[in-house]
C-alpha cells in the first residue's frame, strides 16, 4: 500500500474517540477589535485557547503582502497606536503551544468607502436569455449600482470551455480593470486534475474547475493524466478528452469566478428557469436592504479537531471578526436555520453527493426553510458539486434567501475582509491564491491549497452589509448650465449623506464627482458636453467587531444630455430634451415613443434601437414639428429583454431611453 493511500485511510477512518476529543475552535484565534479616538489606537482582543502559551501579533497594510511581527505576548489583547483613521489594516495572531492556531482580522476606524470594484463579466447561459430577461436586467443593474462596470457574454451550453475562456481573455486583455466573472447557468463546466480531496480513491480524477476561467496566463494541458478508477464518468480523466491535467492552478489566479447553476436539481420540483428566477429575485431583495438580517452565525461540527485539520476552524476564524464571538452558536444546522435567520452557517460531517452526516440531506433543503444567507458545508463527495441533487447547491434552491454556498475545510478559506465592505469574491481569490511559497499569506492552508476544486456557488459580488437605496432620481438639465441632480432620501436609518457619480457610458465605471452630500441635490457644472449617466448612492457608517467603515448602498441611475457652462458664448442655441417617454414599459408588442426637444426647427430625427450588447436591432427616421414627435413601433418580433432607443441630431447622440420587451 502506498504512503499516499495510507495517509487518506488514516484521515478518513482515524480513531473516532481522538477526533472528538479535540475542538475545531481550538485551532482558531477568534479576533475582534475596538478603537479609541482619544488615543488613536486599536485594541485587538481574543479568547485564550487551552494549551496555547504565547500569541505572536503580526501586521500589514493593504498595499503590502509582508507580515511584520509586532510582539509576542502571553496576554489575550494587544494595543496598536500606529494607525490612521480611514485606512484599513490587517492583523495576524499566531498562537503557539502543543499545537498552533491562527486568527486574522481586517480592521479600520471609519475606513473609506469602496467606490469602484472593477469590471465584471457576466456569462449567461442562453437558456435564461429570454426566459429570465427581466431578472437578468435587474441583476446587471444591481451589480452596476454596487460599483462594478459590467460586460456580458451569452453562450449556448454546447460551447466548449476553451471557447468561453478565449472570450473572457479578450475582455480581460482589453480592460485590465476586469476583476471577476459571474456565470449564470450551466454553460461548460471545466473539469481538471487527478485529485480526491475528500479522501476517497473511488472519487479520484477530474473535479469541476471553474477556477480555469479565472487563470489568464497559466498553462493548462490535456495530455498527461490517465486515470479511470473513479466510479463516476465525470471524474475519469484521460488524454485529449477535454478534461484538463492540472490538480493545482498553474499560476496565480487573476479573476474571481463564481457560478449560479440549478441544473439537475429535481428534488425541488421546479424547473431550472423557475429556480433561477427565484434566486435572482431573493438576491435583489437582499441587495436592496429589503430583508431583515440578523448578524449571527451557526456552527454544526461533526468532525472536531480531526487530527489537526479542524475543518470547522474556517468558520470560527472568519465568523468572529464578522459577527463577534458572542453571536456564533453551536447548534443543529437544519433545525436552527428552519427556526431563525443566521447570516452565516457552517456544517460539516461525513458525506455523500446528496447528504452531509449530522447536517442533513438535499431533501431537507427542499422541504424545510433555510434562513442562512452565506452557507458553508464540508464532507465527502459533494464538493464535486456538478452532480444530481447535489447538497452543496441545495441551499441556493431554497425558498428562503440562501445566496452563497461553498465547500471549505480542504483547503481552509479566508474571507475576513468582508468586515470592511469587501465582497465574498475577494475571499475566494485570497483562498485560491494562498498556495505557493510566494503567495502563502494565511495559515493554516489546509489540504490541497490552490486546488482546482476550490469554487464559489452564488453571486460573488455579495457583501455583508446593505442599506436601502435613494429613490426617485431626477436630472434637470439646463442649456449651458450643466445639470441639477435631485433625489429622495433612502428609507434606511442613520444615512450620513450621498455620493454622486457620473459616466459617459451606461455599463462602464461610474466615477464619483462629489464629496459626501448631506442634502438631496447636487449641481454638476463641469464636464464635456454629451449624454451623461448619473448614479446616486447613500452612505452609512457601519460598526462591527472589526471596527467601522463607510458602507454604500446600491445606486440609482438615470441619464440626460448635458451642456456645461462655456467660457465663451456661441450663436448656436443649445438643444434641450424636455421629455422622452416610452410606454407601456415593459410591453409585449406596441411601443409608443413621445419626445420633445426645445430649440430645434421642424424636420427629421434619426433613431436607432440596440440591445444590451450594443447590437443594432433597427434604425430609421421620423418627422418632427419643432422638436415634438409621437410615433409607435411594433416590436412583437423582438426577443424578450432590455433595449435602448437612441435619437441623434447631426450624427450626435442627443438622448437614450431604455425599454423592456416581454
Amino acid at each position: 500500500m502506498n504512503s499516499k493511500l495510507l495517509f487518506f485511510i488514516i484521515i478518513c477512518f482515524g480513531n473516532l474517540l481522538n477526533l472528538h476529543a479535540q475542538a475545531a475552535k481550538d485551532y482558531a484565534v477568534q479576533v475582534e477589535a475596538s478603537f479609541d479616538d482619544q488615543t488613536s489606537s486599536v485594541t485587538l482582543h481574543w479568547v485564550k485557547i487551552p494549551a496555547m502559551e504565547t500569541y505572536a501579533v503580526y501586521k500589514r497594510n493593504t498595499q503590502n503582502n509582508t507580515w511584520k511581527l509586532l510582539q509576542t505576548i502571553q496576554d489575550t489583547f494587544y494595543q496598536d497606536s500606529d494607525i490612521s483613521k480611514s485606512l484599513a489594516y490587517e492583523y495576524k495572531i499566531e498562537a503557539t503551544g502543543t499545537t498552533k492556531a491562527y486568527g486574522y482580522i481586517y480592521c479600520g476606524h471609519e475606513a473609506a468607502p469602496i467606490h469602484h470594484r472593477g469590471t465584471l463579466i457576466l456569462v449567461v447561459d442562453t437558456l435564461f436569455r429570454d426566459s429570465c430577461s427581466i431578472e437578468i436586467a435587474t441583476l446587471m443593474d444591481d451589480i452596476r449600482a454596487d460599483g462594478w462596470a459590467v460586460k456580458r457574454l451569452d453562450f449556448n451550453r454546447s460551447v466548449p470551455d476553451k471557447t468561453i475562456k478565449t472570450a473572457i481573455k479578450q475582455y480581460y486583455n482589453q480592460d485590465k480593470e476586469t476583476k471577476a466573472v459571474l456565470i449564470l447557468g450551466h454553460v461548460a463546466v471545466p473539469y481538471s486534475g487527478n485529485i480526491y480531496p475528500d479522501g476517497h480513491t473511488d472519487h479520484q480524477g477530474a473535479w469541476p474547475a471553474d477556477i480555469y476561467y479565472g487563470d489568464m496566463d497559466g498553462l493548462w494541458t490535456d495530455n498527461a493524466v490517465n486515470n479511470t478508477v473513479a466510479s463516476r464518468e465525470e471524474n475519469k480523466n484521460i488524454p485529449n478528452d477535454g478534461k484538463w491535467d492540472q490538480s493545482t492552478v498553474p499560476s496565480k489566479v487573476e479573476l474571481q469566478v463564481s457560478r449560479i447553476d440549478f441544473h439537475s436539481m429535481p428534488q425541488f420540483g421546479k424547473s431550472e428557469v423557475q429556480l433561477m428566477r427565484q434566486y435572482l429575485n431573493k438576491l435583489h431583495l437582499y441587495k436592496t436592504g429589503s430583508l431583515d438580517i440578523i448578524k449571527q452565525g451557526i456552527v454544526d461540527d461533526n468532525f472536531g479537531g480531526f487530527n489537526g485539520e479542524a475543518f470547522a476552524s474556517t468558520a470560527w476564524r472568519n465568523f468572529a471578526p464578522l459577527l463577534g464571538r458572542a453571536n456564533i452558536l453551536e447548534q443543529d444546522f437544519i433545525t436552527s436555520l428552519n427556526a431563525s435567520p443566521y447570516q452565516w452557517a457552517y456544517g460539516c460531517g461525513g458525506g455523500s453527493y446528496t447528504s452531509c452526516s449530522g447536517i442533513g440531506k438535499t431533501a431537507d433543503f427542499a422541504t424545510k426553510s433555510q434562513k442562512g444567507i452565506f452557507t458553508i458545508l464540508f464532507g465527502s463527495y459533494f464538493g464535486d458539486w456538478n452532480s444530481n441533487n447535489n447538497i452543496l447547491r441545495a441551499p441556493l434552491c431554497s425558498d428562503e434567501p440562501a445566496l452563497i454556498s461553498f465547500w471549505a475545510g480542504r483547503p481552509h478559506w479566508y474571507f475576513h475582509p468582508m468586515a470592511l465592505g469587501e465582497h465574498i469574491g475577494t475571499g475566494l481569490l485570497l483562498t485560491q491564491n494562498n498556495y505557493t511559497a510566494q503567495n502563502v499569506n494565511f495559515l493554516p492552508q489546509g489540504y490541497l491549497p490552490g486546488g482546482v476544486h476550490v469554487a464559489l456557488l452564488g453571486d460573488l459580488t455579495l457583501r455583508s452589509d446593505y442599506l436601502r437605496p435613494a429613490r426617485d432620481l431626477k436630472i434637470i438639465a439646463q442649456p449651458n448650465r450643466g445639470a441639477t441632480i435631485q433625489w429622495q432620501a433612502s428609507e434606511d436609518t442613520d444615512v450620513l449623506g450621498y455620493y454622486v457619480y457620473r459616466s459617459d457610458s451606461p455599463w462602464d465605471a461610474y466615477k464619483p464627482i462629489s464629496e459626501l452630500v448631506d442634502g438631496l441635490q447636487y449641481l454638476d457644472t463641469t464636464g464635456t458636453d454629451g449624454y451623461k449617466y448619473y448614479m446616486v448612492r447613500p452612505s452609512k457608517l457601519e460598526t462591527n467587531p472589526s471596527g467601522s467603515y463607510y458602507n454604500l448602498g446600491l445606486g440609482i441611475i438615470d441619464s440626460a444630455y448635458i451642456e456645461y457652462p462655456k467660457a465663451t458664448t456661441t450663436k448656436d442655441q443649445p438643444l434641450v430634451v424636455q421629455r422622452i417617454h416610452c410606454y407601456p414599459n415593459p410591453t409585449e408588442d406596441i411601443l409608443h415613443i413621445d419626445l420633445k426637444i426645445d430649440a430645434i426647427e421642424s424636420g427629421t430625427l434619426t433613431y436607432k434601437m440596440v440591445d444590451t450588447h450594443g447590437k443594432l436591432v433597427t434604425q430609421g427616421m421620423v418627422e418632427h414639428h419643432h422638436g415634438e414627435v409621437q410615433f409607435t413601433k411594433d416590436i412583437a418580433s423582438y426577443q424578450s429583454g432590455l433595449y435602448f432607443i437612441e435619437f441623434l441630431v447631426n450624427a450626435k447622440t442627443l438622448v437614450v431611453q431604455k425599454f423592456f420587451k416581454l
